[in-house]
């Protein structure tokens, strides 16, 4: 009795994966992690991309039809291709969601501090977190890939 409902079941859940998976890079939206980027097809070339909040997600055009979506902050914007002649090849909401690796939170009096724990525990910060910690460890980072970029110039 159990094993026909088990299948069942089984057979609706995967009648609808195909939606799902479809639905993810609809025009209704697609979604990418904060700090992780994301490859979007486009049916032709673009000329010029806009982003509705470069705040929430960036895109950098690898080709005319090859975009790469990066994750900046949690929330939704919009992406719009537009083609030589100002058409408007794709529209696509971008939603930017959390990462889905380990993460912990320490919480301390009114200030939060990230650590993200894949292999060691290691300050990850996110919005939201310690100012001081955030600005500092983000001030580092930037440091860090001003003296990538110097290199690369000098070359």
């Amino acid at each position: 009795m159990l094993r026909p409902i088990f299948f069942a079941f089984l057979l609706v859940l995967l009648s609808g994966m195909p939606a799902l998976v479809q639905a993810e890079n609809s025009p209704e939206g697609f979604t990418v992690e904060v700090d992780k980027a994301r490859i979007m097809r486009l049916p032709r070339a673009a000329s010029a991309i806009i982003i509705g909040n470069p705040a929430i997600a960036d895109a950098a055009v690898h080709d005319g039809r090859l975009l790469l979506i990066t994750g900046k902050t949690y929330g939704g914007t919009n992406l719009i291709a537009l083609d030589g002649r100002g058409n408007v090849i794709a529209e696509h909401n971008v939603n930017v969601v959390a990462p889905k690796t380990a993460a912990i939170t320490y919480h301390r009096g009114g200030s939060q501090r990230t650590y993200s724990c894949a292999q060691n525990c290691e300050l990850a910060p996110i919005v939201g977190d310690d100012p001081d910690v955030f600005d500092a460890l983000m001030g580092q980072q930037q440091d860090k890939s001003d003296q990538g970029s110097s290199v690369s110039d000098s070359d």
